[in-house]
């Protein structure tokens, strides 16, 4: 008994130390400007409830008797799934082989194809004034990789105005693209949405207000951002294929699947995307 009271202890600390030190790197990264002080906050309450347990656990374990057992067999449990769950995601999230522009731009020079059934839409980040994030730039820069490979092609950009921004964030794209040397006349704008969800939604309804359902759309944004925007793509009948643009930075890359993970949860408890296909 002693040697199995043992086992659940160490791994008791294990998963606690996991958990606590994957958050201490989100929050290091939140303190030093790349997510907002209110993420701080919740990795410190999330840092609080792994390991404060472990750190008092000879406390917990006076006050409790008999009930400390079964409850730190539950917070074990708990702790390992979410880790569990969290490899998983990063497994099938975080190093997905997604579809890059130049694919595209072989596949329509081959081809033939000029884009003239195509639309490229392009999802929304964060915008300061009309300067497009690092995160957003890239974005508009695959976007225009694939317009210049498709001459034809039209461009839906799609964001709304945060509380943060000054401009929507479509009207900021739709700058940086023309300023790029794509034809003002070729880029629609969706800018009312605040939310992934409603990028796919408000985008269908604007495409049926100006009756081009037939076209094919080819949806960019970062690389991560791509396997959720399938799942809501679907879920709101939007047929949608996808390309990925690089994140700016490690730190970046590793604050927004943080986020993503979260995300994900939103998505699945009021979204009802409870389907989640896989990019190709």
């Amino acid at each position: 008994m002693k040697k199995a009271e043992q086992i659940l202890d160490r791994l008791t600390c294990v998963v606690s130390a996991a958990v606590c030190a994957y958050y201490a790197v989100y929050l290091l990264f939140c303190i030093v400007g790349f997510d907002s002080r209110l993420m701080c906050l919740f990795a410190l309450f999330v840092i609080a409830c792994a390991g404060l347990p472990v750190l008092l656990r000879d406390k917990l374990e006076s006050k409790l008797g008999k009930a400390f057992k079964p409850l730190q067999i539950a917070f074990t449990s708990l702790l390992s799934l979410y880790l569990v769950s969290l490899v998983f995601f990063w497994c099938y999230i975080g190093f997905d082989a997604a579809k890059k522009p130049e694919s595209y731009a072989v596949t329509a020079s081959t081809a033939g194809d000029t884009g003239a059934d195509t639309i490229v839409m392009v999802f929304g980040c964060r915008t300061y004034g009309y300067t497009p994030s690092d995160t957003l730039r890239l974005r508009l820069d695959a976007a225009l990789e694939l317009l210049n490979a498709l001459p034809d092609a039209q461009c839906m950009v799609s964001g709304g105005q945060g509380s943060n921004e000054t401009v929507p964030e479509a009207e900021s794209m739709r700058a940086y693209l023309v300023f790029h040397g794509i034809a003002e006349e070729r880029v629609i704008m969706e800018d009312q949405s605040h939310s992934t969800s409603e990028n796919v939604r408000f985008t269908k309804e604007l495409l049926e207000s100006l009756g081009l359902t037939d076209k094919k759309i080819i949806g960019v944004s970062t690389a991560f951002h791509l396997p959720r925007i399938e799942a809501l793509s679907e879920r709101y009948e939007l047929p949608m294929e996808v390309c990925a643009s690089p994140s700016p930075s490690f730190a970046l890359y590793y604050v927004s699947m943080v986020r993503e993970y979260l995300s994900y949860i939103k998505m699945l408890l009021f979204d009802q995307a409870v389907i989640i296909t896989h990019v190709t």
